[in-house]
Parts: C-alpha cells; structure tokens; sequence
C-alpha cells in the first residue's frame, strides 16, 4: 500500500492469543490471522461461558489485565452488576463483546435497514418476534434474547406485559420502536431452534427467519412489496464466528477516539434490556 510521499506502508495483522475450550477453539480455527488458541489462562484474550455467575468471571478478568473479552450467551443478571462491569472495563481498556445466538447474526445490519425502510414507509406497522427452543430452554433467557435482537434490530423494546405463561411457552407484548410488538415463545423438543421477527405494514412486509447457532444455516431475510418478493443474498457465518471478527475490530482500534464507548456498547445494551426485562408485568385478565 502507497503512503504519504509515495512511501510504501505496510498494515500488520496482529495476531492475538486466547484462553478458550473446545468449541471456541474450533470456531477461532477459521480466523487463523486474528486469533490463536492457547492453552494457558494467561493470555490478551479470553473466551467466558455466560452461565450464572458470568459478570463476576468477566469482572476478574478485567482486573487480571485481559484486553478483550467475548461472553457466550450471558445468563440474566443484576443491570446494575453489568453496568458496573461496563465501566470497570472502560477504565481498564477492555473489549467485551457478547456473543449472542440469534442478535449475533450477521444478517442484523441488513434487517436492520429493511426494517427500517418499512417502518417510515407505514409508521402503523406491527412486529412479532418468536422463538422456537428446546423444552429444557429458559423462558427468561429466551425473553431476554428476544430483547437483544430487537434492539440490534434497531427496535428496541420496553414495556413487555405478559399474557400467558406455561412450562411450554410465553405469550407476550410489548413497545417496539414505538409501535405494538408481539413477543412470543414455544418450547418444544420436536422443532429445530428457530429465531423469527416479522414486521407487517399496510403493503409491505419483512421477515427474517434465522435457524439454530449450532447449524451452518445461513439466516434468510424476504421483504414482500407490491412489486413482489425479494430475498437479501445470504451470509453464511455463524453469530460466534461473527462476534470474534467483532472483537479484532476493536481490539484493532484500541488507540482510537471513542473506543472506550465501543469496547463497553454491548454491556451497555445488555443492562438497558435486562431493566426492560426487570420491569416486565404480567397483564391481568380484565385490567386495562
């Protein structure tokens, strides 16, 4: 590449090592320039389960230096232990990036812009947003990654009530980008897991419909018009995959203006839907 001056500048890759189980390493495997498998816990970079207890995990490893952090599916927590986390990374200079099943899709900007191309089209336009799970699934993680995908979407939600509730799904409704959402979830053993958000307008309808993390299924996003169907050409990448390109992105840009604001924007986003979560009620039959 031609620098200032005709000088010839070359851009390094950096190469970061990581601290990860199997699964991760596999997934690291086709991005052979960004990161490196380790096997030691005293590396830059660390992968963390989101199972309970995951804002304590992540905390500690700030605070053991790590420059960047990817949680897999972080469970429910306190908002107030995330945003605390948020800014303990800040001060450390740390990227933390979570690794979300279905708002981790690397169709998200796209959706994001048809959905919004409906919208100013038809402000009256409703939106669903369903879940297909296994039955050992829990219903408030599945609430909860329905809210991040909303919001990535560029719809977030508050005011979710609750309308029916059984071992085997949710029923709910909610505000979404200002308009009435329907929030809904099945938890069967019998279907594949499935992600689907459909927003409906007078003449115009979107639909993206993203198949299970662990498939190479690409996700599929068709908006319907008065001039027919179109379909979006597909990306097959997986949202794993898709959050540790994330990652080297800003760990890329670490000396950048405003990195702070990116490397902490997806703890950030988690807190403000574990509050609208925190807020949730359940409707009572005759109540307004």
């Amino acid at each position: 590449m031609t620098g200032i001056n005709g000088t010839v500048r070359t851009e390094i890759q950096r190469t970061f090592d990581v601290y990860a189980d199997a699964d991760t390493a596999a997934v690291l495997a086709t991005l052979p320039l960004s990161f490196r498998p380790a096997t030691a816990d005293r590396v830059p970079v660390r992968a963390l389960s989101g199972s309970r207890g995951w804002v304590d995990a992540a905390a500690a490893a700030v605070q053991d230096g790590v420059v960047g952090l990817v949680v897999r599916h972080p469970a429910p927590a306190d908002p107030a232990d995330v945003v605390a986390l948020a800014e303990l990374a800040g001060k450390h200079g740390t990227a933390v990036v979570i690794d979300s099943p279905w708002a981790g899709t690397p169709m998200a900007a796209q959706a994001a812009e048809a959905l919004r191309d409906t919208v100013d089209a038809d402000p009256a336009s409703a939106i669903e947003c369903r879940l297909t799970l296994p039955t050992d699934h829990d219903l408030g993680q599945a609430l909860l990654d329905q809210l991040a995908l909303l919001r990535v979407l560029g719809s977030p939600a508050d005011e979710v009530r609750t309308h029916l509730r059984t071992e085997r799904g949710v029923l709910a409704t909610a505000t979404v980008g200002g308009r009435t959402g329907l929030l809904g979830t099945v938890l069967t053993d019998a279907l594949a897991p499935t992600a689907s958000l459909r927003l409906i307008g007078a003449g115009r309808a979107v639909h993206l419909q993203i198949p299970s993390w662990r498939t190479a299924r690409p996700a599929v996003l068709t908006v319907t018009s008065p001039d027919g169907s179109h379909t979006w050409p597909t990306h097959y990448e997986s949202p794993q995959r898709a959050a540790w390109r994330r990652l080297h992105r800003l760990l890329s840009v670490s000396e950048a203006q405003g990195f702070e604001a990116a490397a902490t924007a997806d703890l950030h986003a988690l807190a403000a839907d574990l509050l609208t979560m925190g807020r949730a009620t359940t409707h009572r039959e005759g109540s307004p």
